[in-house]
């Protein structure tokens, strides 16, 4: 095997990726925690709201598992850069859309690129890591891309509340455009490559796609039994996910809380402040420490955490459980992504996640986590259903069981890896 070329933090891979995601993050976090109010914006309804996330969910499966195995042959950084140009051009349909049904044309276009994207995206991150700062790692990019988005929320929040919805978000993504195209261009222009160097034959898509299905075969069968079980632990993060989160913004502002649209941008700021500060402390316990003896009080508190915010009823109680939710989230997504990274072979990586994608896991133990697959497509819509024909409480209800499920499982079952993989 060709002996990867290792450069200081700041100036190699993590550092490209670092800069670029923050570009990204910046216009992101302008969209992202206001996404369901734009649908309600553009005409949608709440069903419209899960199965718009439910489209996503069925459509970025078979992309990642294509996307799996050419991570792993084509190598890592190609596919990085051109699917980001790909994402980039997409924020302008976003801008554009008359109505939600052209919102499906937008999530089409994103699940089919991250799906394909996604593998080689945390592969090259995987591979930039070393066993002994690999938490640490995950944690500097959990914080630093925040931070060039963390006033983007509450400004978006303020122009929404002056202006109305769809002209702030219709803004938001002409400056995501911008952001997105400028963070791809840097991909191209500076990443390197960390998978080894392979002579790439020509071949059919119907060839890749066997193959693509052989080696996720393959994949499973060196599964050690703890990839097992964390794999399952992301399932049921995931699955919760799907069901409840596409729904807090609306259950903060329109419908239950009543907080304005700024004050909903302020809380999403002060949270994303609050999980920059405590992520690195946490990653350099993991490190020294072991990474199960965070994961587990993260998922173990969570769901109480979640029922908090479902009984909030004023900005202050707000305020109060989504700190202390984004605490738990920096707690428990460093740590996970580390003990991911422990227990799989570099040479796996891209399949790894191809494999995670078709299962719905989860890999960073997070509230905003989303799962992939049939299993998310199942939690999105049936969120959708519950949140607008049912009861408003039962998406967030069901994500807070499906997240103390997961830490039943993870207190039961998850150890901590004899030998980490590097």
């Amino acid at each position: 095997m060709i002996a990867i070329k290792k450069r200081s933090f700041w100036r190699g891979n993590l550092g490209v990726m670092m800069l670029t995601s923050g570009l990204w993050t910046f216009g992101g976090q302008m969209t992202g925690p206001f996404w369901s109010l734009y649908v309600l914006g553009l005409g949608g309804t709440y069903f419209d709201i899960g199965l718009l996330s439910a489209v996503s969910s069925i459509v970025v499966v078979l992309p990642a598992l294509l996307g799996g195995y050419l991570a792993d042959t084509l190598g890592r950084k190609r596919m990085v850069y051109s699917l980001s140009f790909l994402l980039a051009a997409n924020s302008i349909i976003y801008f554009a859309a008359p109505s939600w049904h052209w919102l499906i044309l937008c999530i089409v276009i994103d699940a089919v690129a991250v799906g394909l994207r996604g593998p080689a995206f945390s592969a090259l991150i995987a591979d930039s890591t070393t066993v002994g700062n690999r938490a640490e790692s995950y944690a500097l990019f959990n914080i630093v891309p925040p931070l060039f988005g963390i006033l983007s929320p509450y400004i978006i929040g303020v122009f929404m509340d002056q202006m109305g919805v769809v002209p702030a978000q219709r803004n938001a993504y002409l400056l995501l455009f911008v952001a997105s195209t400028t963070a791809a261009a840097l991909r191209f222009k500076l990443l390197e490559e960390t998978l080894p160097t392979v002579k790439v034959e020509r071949t059919s898509a119907s060839k890749v796609l066997r193959e693509s299905f052989s080696n996720i075969r393959l994949t499973v069968k060196v599964f050690p039994r703890q990839l097992w079980v964390l794999t399952s632990i992301g399932m049921l993060v995931g699955f919760g996910a799907s069901v409840g989160a596409p729904f807090w913004a609306t259950y903060a502002t329109l419908d239950v809380i009543h907080l304005s649209n700024a004050d909903w941008g302020l809380v999403t700021t002060v949270g994303m402040l609050v999980s920059t500060l405590v992520s690195l402390p946490f990653a350099w316990l993991a490190d020294r420490k072991g990474r199960v003896k965070l994961v587990l009080p993260a998922l173990l508190l969570s769901p109480v955490a979640i029922l908090a915010f479902v009984f909030s009823r004023s900005l202050l109680q707000v305020f109060v459980v989504y700190v202390l939710v984004s605490a738990l989230d920096s707690m428990g997504s460093a740590a996970s992504q580390a003990l991911f990274t422990d227990y799989s072979l570099r040479e796996h990586r891209g399949r790894n996640n191809a494999l995670w994608s078709m299962l719905g896991t989860a890999q960073t133990f997070s509230h905003g986590a989303m799962s992939g697959s049939l299993l998310g497509t199942a939690g999105n819509l049936l969120g959708g259903y519950l949140y607008g024909n049912v009861s408003m409480i039962y998406p967030l209800l069901i994500m807070a069981g499906s997240w103390a499920a997961s830490g039943l499982v993870g207190l039961l079952l998850l150890r901590e890896p004899e030998e980490r993989a590097d």
